[in-house]
C-alpha cells in the first residue's frame, strides 16, 4: 500500500503562483518492513529512500542520522548522504536513527519514517587488574562500564565464580543500575560497588558479558577481571556521613506488570534502608508492595501508578540521605483526534493554526512536513525569504503549527509526525488559502424512502425519522449555523441540532424523530462569516410538509346492543345500529361508498381532525333500523394525492345483520385443569387453577369472578384481584366465554381445601350466575403422576417388542436363507418383493464392470464380502440386463461362482485401480 504524503493541490483549485502539481509518494511498506535493521559491523549498509516523485523536474534526497529518534527540526540531525540509496561500509559509529528528506525544486518536501540501524559487534578483550582495598575506603569501585559491544550486552558480576549481581545479595556489594545521583566516586552503570571495608571482600572478581541482538546473541566473554586484596590496617573511615549513590526505577513497566525499585547508598556503619510513599509514610510488605533491603517491588502496576513518586531513605551513624524515585509507565503510542476535519480554509493574510488534538502518554517528538518550510519567514529569528509564504511558528511541545500572515502560495498538505518509544503516527491537514467569499447556505437534505426533497421543500410521511440538513460555505469558513423551528410546540427539536465543521463548510443536522403535523411548517437555516471585519449572513427557508397515504378501516362502534367481529356488524332486533368505515391520510382523503340496489339505511359523511394524534379522517356512516333493514352490505374506498400521485385504498365489504336479543343463559363453569379428566372438582396444589365460564347471549356477555373458602368463618364471596389471577374474554355471535387462571400454581394462593367459584354473566337484558365447587388436593397429584408413569411404561414396553421383532427379521435375512419357508413363523412378515430370486445362469466368459462402492452402501445392502474381493469393488456383468440392476448382494453371489483364474484376474484389476 503506497501512501501519498504530499499533493501540491487539485487542478481545479490550482493557483497561478504554483501551477504545477507535485506528487511525492513514500512506499510505506518498505519503511514498515525495515523499521529496524541489524547489520554486522564490516558488512555493507544499504537502505533506500523508497519513494516516487511525479511532476517535478528536480528532486533532492538527504539522509540524516541521529543517536535517538527524538530529535526535532530545531535540532537537525547529522547529514550523512545526498543519494536516494544510502550505501556505506557498516562501522560502529553508524548505528542510529536514519530519516530521508525528499525535496522538489517547486518547494515541496517530505520526511520519510525513521529506520533504526543497529551495527552489531562484540569485540571483548579481557582486561586484568590487581587492586587493594584500604579499611578507610567507604566506597570502592570495580569498573565495567565501557564494553566494546553493541547492542549492549547482559552484564553479570561474579566473585570467585559466584554471581553477586542479585539485587538481594546484600547492601555492601552492589551492581550499579539505573541512574547515578552522586558523582563523587566516578560511578557509572554496570560498575560494582564494594562498600564499607570488610576482610571478606578479598577474592577474584569478573565482569562477565553475554551478547544480545541478532549475530552475537548468547556469546559470552569476560570483560574485566580483578584480583582484590584487603590491607591489614587499623585506619578508621574519616567520614561516616550517608550518601545515596544510585537509584533505579526499574524501567517503564506496562499496566499489570510488577516493577523493582532499587537504591544504593554509602555510609558507616552499613546503612539501614527505608521505603516511603510520596507523603513520607513508611511502607511495609503487603498485597501491594514487597519491601526488601535495598529494593522494593511494586506489584501489579495500575494506570494510576504512572508518575507516582516513592522515596528511598538510607540511615547510618545519625545521618540520613533521601532520594525520590519516580515510577514511570511505558509510553503509549500517540493518537490523533480522528474526528477532526482534515481540511482548513482561510484567506490571504489570516493566521492559520494547525492542531490535531494529540493524545499521548509520554513525551513525543513532533516533525512537520509540507510545503518547503524554509520558504516561510521564521518567527524565531525573523529571517526573510524571497518566496515568503507567511510567518511560521512551530511549537514542538504540543504539536501545534501556527502560520501568521499566510499567503495563497502556502496552500498544500502539511504532515505532522508524532512519535515516542511506543511508536509513531502521522496525520495530514490540507490548508487551502483563497480569496475571501461571503457566507452562503444551501439546503442539502437527502431524499430516502420516507421523504422526498424538491429544492427547499421536504415531503415526509407521518412517523418518518430523518435528518434535515443545511450547509454553510464561504471563505473564511462560516463560524456557526442555526436552524429555527416553525413554532414553539416543536421547540424540543432544537436540542437535536448537531453542528459539524468539515472541509471548509459548516453543516447543521437537525434530527427529527417520528414526524407528525407538529413538525410541519417553515424552517429557517442561517450561517455567517466575517470578511474584512464585517459580518456576512445568509439564510434560507425550508418547508416541511407531512403526508400520509390514505388507509380505510372498519369504524363501526361496539356498543351494548352491537357486536363487531372483523367485517361483520351484528345489531340487536328492535334497536338502531350504526355501521361505518374510516379513511385516514394527509392531505385529507376523500371517501366513497359502494352499495347494492336493494341497500337500506341512511348514509352520512363525517370529517374529523384529531389534534392529539394529528390525523385527518373522513368517515362514512350508515344508520339502520332493524324493522326497516334486517340485512345489508356496503364497501368503502378512500383516495388522496401526494406530490401529484393519486393513492387509493378499499376495505373489504362490511356485512350488517340483526339478531334477536337474549339475556345470558346456559351459563356454566368447567374445570380445564389436568385433574379434571379424573374428577372435574379436583385441582392439585402443584398445578395452575384454570376455569372456563361460558354463556349464550346476545349481545355478548361480560363476566365477573368471585370466590369463597367454604371452611372460612366469613363464608362470603370475594372478588378476585388482578395481581394473582388472570382472565381472558372471547366473543362470538351469540356465545361468550371467559377463562380464569391463577398467576402461578394453586398452592401459592389457596390455604384451604374446599372453595366455591362464582361466575356472573351480564348484558343489557339481564344476568345469570353459576357456582362451581373446587377441592384443592395433594393426593390427586400423586395419583395422576402414577397414571402418567404407567402410560409411559406401557408405551416403552410396546416399542421394545417392536424393536426385538425387527431385529429378529433382520437376523433371519442376513443369515443367508433363500426361501420364505426357511424363515419359520416369520415368513408371513416377509413381502414377496423381499424374497430372493433364483440364482442367475453363469456366463462362462462374463464381462465385468468394476463399480466403486462406499462402505455405507455395503452396509445398506447387507451382504457378505468374499474373502478374495476388495471391500469397495464389486464386479457386475453388464451384458445380462436381468442382473444389471439387481441388489448388490446378487453381484457378490456371482463373484463367488467364478473360477480361481477369474479371481486372479479380478484381483489384478483391483490392484491396478488402487
Amino acid at each position: 500500500m503506497y501512501l501519498i504524503i504530499l499533493l501540491s493541490y487539485i487542478t481545479s483549485l490550482a493557483f497561478s503562483s504554483d501551477p504545477a502539481e507535485v506528487f511525492i509518494t513514500v512506499d510505506e511498506r518498505y519503511f514498515k518492513q525495515n523499521a529496524e535493521i541489524n547489520i554486522r559491523s564490516g558488512t555493507n549498509l544499504d537502505i533506500d529512500c523508497a519513494s516516487t516523485v511525479i511532476g517535478s523536474s528536480t528532486v533532492n534526497y538527504k539522509w540524516y542520522r541521529s543517536k535517538t529518534p527524538y530529535t526535532s527540526q530545531k535540532d537537525q540531525r547529522v547529514q550523512v548522504s545526498q543519494q536516494k540509496n544510502l550505501i556505506a561500509l557498516a562501522e560502529p559509529s553508524h548505528s542510529g536513527y536514519y530519516m530521508c528528506l525528499i525535496s522538489s525544486a517547486e518547494g515541496y518536501s517530505v520526511f520519510t519514517p525513521v529506520i533504526h540501524v543497529i551495527i552489531e559487534y562484540f569485540d571483548i578483550v579481557t582486561e586484568q587488574d590487581q587492586v587493594t582495598i584500604e579499611p578507610y575506603e567507604k566506597v570502592f569501585v570495580l569498573k565495567c562500564s565501557h564494553i566494546n559491544a553493541n547492542p549492549p550486552p547482559v552484564v553479570t558480576w561474579k566473585k570467585d565464580g559466584i554471581d553477586v549481581t542479585n539485587i538481594n545479595s546484600g547492601s555492601n556489594v552492589m551492581h550499579v543500575t539505573g541512574k547515578v545521583v552522586d558523582k563523587q566516586y566516578n560511578i557509572e552503570v554496570n560498575d560494582l560497588l564494594l562498600l564499607n571495608y570488610q576482610d571478606t571482600f578479598a577474592g577474584t572478581y569478573t565482569c562477565d558479558v553475554e551478547g544480545t541482538g541478532t549475530y552475537f546473541r548468547g556469546r559470552t566473554s569476560v570483560a574485566k577481571s580483578y584480583s582484590v586484596k584487603t590491607a591489614a590496617s587499623n585506619s578508621l573511615m574519616p567520614d561516616n556521613s550517608t550518601r545515596i549513590l544510585f537509584i533505579d526505577n526499574g524501567g517503564k513497566p506496562r499496566v499489570g506488570e510488577s516493577v523493582t525499585l532499587r537504591c544504593g547508598a554509602s555510609g558507616y556503619p552499613t546503612p539501614n534502608y527505608e521505603w516511603q510513599d510520596t507523603n513520607n509514610v513508611k511502607l511495609t510488605t503487603s498485597d501491594v508492595y514487597d519491601v526488601l533491603e535495598t529494593s522494593m517491588v511494586v506489584k501489579s502496576i495500575k494506570v494510576s501508578d504512572d508518575n507516582e513518586e516513592y522515596k528511598c531513605a538510607a540511615l547510618s551513624g545519625g545521618t540520613k540521605s533521601v532520594e525520590p524515585i519516580r515510577l514511570t509507565l511505558s509510553d503509549m503510542k500517540p493518537q490523533f483526534n480522528k474526528s477532526m476535519d482534515n481540511s482548513q480554509y482561510n484567506i490571504p493574510g489570516a493566521t492559520v493554526i494547525i492542531d490535531f488534538g494529540l493524545k499521548v502518554k509520554g513525551n513525543p517528538i513532533y516533525l512537520w512536513n509540507g510545503i518547503n518550510l524554509a520558504q516561510f519567514v521564521m518567527s524565531e529569528d525573523g529571517s526573510t525569504s524571497d518566496h515568503s509564504r507567511g510567518v511560521l511558528a512551530m511549537n514542538f511541545d504540543d504539536g501545534i503549527l501556527t502560520i501568521e500572515n499566510i499567503q495563497k502560495n502556502a496552500s498544500g498538505i502539511f504532515q505532522c509526525i508524532a512519535y515516542n518509544e511506543a511508536g509513531m503516527v502521522t496525520q495530514y491537514k490540507t490548508v487551502i488559502i483563497r480569496d475571501a467569499q461571503p457566507a452562503e447556505v444551501a439546503h442539502t437534505t437527502q431524499s430516502n424512502e420516507d421523504i422526498t426533497v424538491l429544492g427547499n421543500n421536504i415531503h415526509s410521511v407521518r412517523g418518518a425519522n430523518f435528518t434535515m440538513q443545511c450547509t454553510g460555505s464561504g471563505n473564511p469558513t462560516p463560524s456557526d449555523i442555526t436552524i429555527d423551528v416553525p413554532d414553539s410546540s416543536s421547540a424540543s427539536v432544537t436540542s437535536s441540532l448537531v453542528k459539524v465543521n468539515k472541509e471548509g463548510k459548516y453543516i447543521g443536522n437537525l434530527l427529527i424523530d417520528k414526524v407528525s403535523e407538529a413538525y410541519a411548517g417553515n424552517y429557517s437555516c442561517c450561517t455567517h462569516n466575517y470578511v474584512a471585519g464585517q459580518k456576512n449572513e445568509a439564510c434560507i427557508t425550508i418547508n416541511l410538509a407531512v403526508e400520509e397515504r390514505v388507509t380505510v378501516t372498519q369504524n363501526s362502534p361496539d356498543t351494548d346492543y352491537t357486536l363487531v367481529i372483523g367485517n361483520m356488524v351484528y345489531g340487536t332486533e328492535g334497536y338502531p345500529l350504526s355501521a361505518s368505515c374510516k379513511a385516514t391520510g394527509l392531505p385529507r382523503p376523500t371517501i366513497s361508498i359502494t352499495r347494492s340496489e336493494n341497500s337500506c339505511g341512511t348514509v352520512s359523511t363525517i370529517t374529523k381532525s384529531n389534534d392529539i394524534e394529528f390525523t385527518d379522517q373522513r368517515i362514512i356512516q350508515v344508520d339502520y333500523e332493524s324493522d326497516d333493514c334486517p340485512t345489508d352490505e356496503f364497501q368503502c374506498c378512500g383516495e388522496n394525492t401526494i406530490q401529484g400521485t393519486p393513492y387509493e385504498h378499499c376495505y373489504e365489504a362490511i356485512a350488517v345483520s340483526f339478531v334477536k336479543g337474549a339475556e345470558p343463559h346456559e351459563v356454566r363453569i368447567e374445570n380445564i385443569g389436568t385433574l379434571a379428566l379424573d374428577d372435574s372438582s379436583l385441582v392439585s396444589l402443584m398445578e395452575t387453577l384454570s376455569l372456563n365460564c361460558s354463556a349464550k347471549s346476545f349481545p355478548e356477555s361480560t363476566f365477573t369472578w368471585e370466590y369463597r373458602n367454604t371452611g372460612s368463618s366469613a363464608n362470603v364471596f370475594q372478588p378476585l384481584d388482578n395481581l394473582n389471577f388472570q382472565t381472558s374474554l372471547t366473543k362470538t355471535k351469540g356465545f361468550t366465554f371467559s377463562i380464569l387462571n391463577t398467576d402461578g400454581v394453586a398452592g401459592d394462593f389457596f390455604t384451604g381445601t374446599n372453595y366455591e367459584f362464582k361466575c356472573t354473566a351480564k348484558n343489557v337484558f339481564g344476568g345469570t350466575s353459576v357456582i362451581k365447587r373446587i377441592q384443592i388436593t395433594t393426593s390427586a397429584a400423586n395419583e395422576v403422576s402414577a397414571n402418567v408413569y404407567l402410560s409411559v411404561g406401557i408405551v416403552l414396553f410396546v416399542l421394545a417388542l417392536i424393536i426385538i421383532l425387527i431385529m429378529y427379521i433382520f437376523f433371519l435375512i442376513s443369515s443367508g436363507k433363500k426361501n420364505k419357508s426357511e424363515l419359520g413363523c416369520m415368513r408371513h412378515c416377509i413381502c414377496k418383493c423381499c424374497e430372493p430370486k433364483d440364482p442367475p445362469v453363469v456366463d462362462p466368459h462374463p464381462h465385468f464392470d468394476y463399480k466403486l462402492l462406499t462402505l455405507e452402501k455395503v452396509a445398506t445392502n447387507s451382504f457378505h464380502v468374499p474373502a478374495y474381493s476388495h471391500p469397495r469393488l464389486v464386479p457386475v456383468d453388464t451384458s445380462d440386463p436381468s442382473t444389471s440392476r439387481a441388489p448388490v448382494y446378487r453381484e457378490l453371489e456371482q463373484m463367488t461362482l467364478q473360477s480361481q483364474s477369474l479371481q486372479s484376474k479380478t484381483m489384478n484389476k483391483y490392484e491396478e485401480l488402487f
